[in-house]
């Protein structure tokens, strides 16, 4: 339980700090942007959006990866304690059975 409440403040943080690292090299990096040769202002701003927009994809994909990771482990932490459980449960089950049998034998 306590793990996961872990993963969950590291994927927090790390997406917060991921974005606001993001948006400060879109503020310190590409909007005083100027393309050399390019005097089409119209053509400047559609590249920033698009530099802008591809860096977003990259951290959205990156935030995807992490929590898909993350709910798999999860769950096949979780499908292995129920098998131990299970096999546990069973074991207990061919014991009593055991010795059910022997009783019967004996008596």
């Amino acid at each position: 339980m306590i793990r996961r409440i872990l993963d969950f403040v590291f994927v927090l943080l790390f997406i917060w700090a991921c974005m606001i690292l993001g948006l400060w090299v879109i503020d310190s990096a590409i909007v005083p942007l100027q393309l050399l040769g390019v005097t089409d202002d119209v053509m400047t701003a559609i590249l920033k959006v698009a530099i802008s927009g591809a860096m977003v994809l990259v951290w959205l994909w990156i935030w995807r990866e992490m929590v898909k990771r993350m709910f798999w482990r999860a769950v096949k932490s979780q499908r292995h304690s129920v098998d131990n459980l299970q096999s546990n449960s069973q074991s207990k089950e061919t014991a009593e059975h055991g010795k059910l049998q022997e009783r019967q034998m004996k008596g």
